[in-house]
């Protein structure tokens, strides 16, 4: 999908990045076992996993936080900046154990208990964080992109990317 607006681009492209993360989380949980972290596949994956949520997911929740949702409660949308602030939290809640258990598993392989905790662990992340996207994608994307000013635009994207 392409959208005129510069920040529902950029929402809608990272959303897809989430969701290719989730996948690959996805078929790394569904093994009966983890891979080894010796093996170079999976200690990147365990890292990359790590990152993308502290750099990328964390910082897009940030920034929807600091700046949209102020955004959608001034245009009268509440009830909705507080919905998805409160699945941010959930879905945080949830992702930062995974972050610390991947990152432990990147240096030395998953305990028999850690792999137990993590495989539900991000079953439910990924449950909760594909939702979230599709209500953003569905909802919040769409509403910003009928009913955001040209002059909101500019001043969010600079923002978003600067990190200002």
């Amino acid at each position: 999908m392409m959208y005129s607006n510069r920040v529902c681009q950029k929402l809608h492209d990272e959303h897809m990045a989430t969701l290719a993360s989730l996948e690959r989380l996805e078929r790394f949980v569904a093994k009966g076992e983890p891979a080894a972290a010796s093996d170079s596949g999976t200690r990147s994956f365990l890292i990359d996993l790590a990152v993308a949520f502290e750099s990328e997911v964390w910082h897009h929740f940030d920034f929807e936080e600091k700046h949209l949702f102020d955004y959608l409660v001034a245009a009268g949308d509440t009830e909705l900046a507080r919905h998805l602030t409160d699945e941010h939290v959930q879905i945080k809640t949830v992702g930062q154990p995974i972050i610390a258990m991947a990152r432990a598993a990147a240096v030395a392989p998953f305990s028999p208990t850690a792999w137990r905790e993590f495989r539900p662990l991000s079953q439910q992340l990924i449950e909760q964080l594909t939702a979230h996207v599709h209500k953003e994608e569905g909802i919040l994307v769409p509403l910003l992109q009928d009913s955001m000013q040209s002059d909101a635009e500019q001043r969010l994207y600079s923002e978003y990317v600067m990190g200002a």
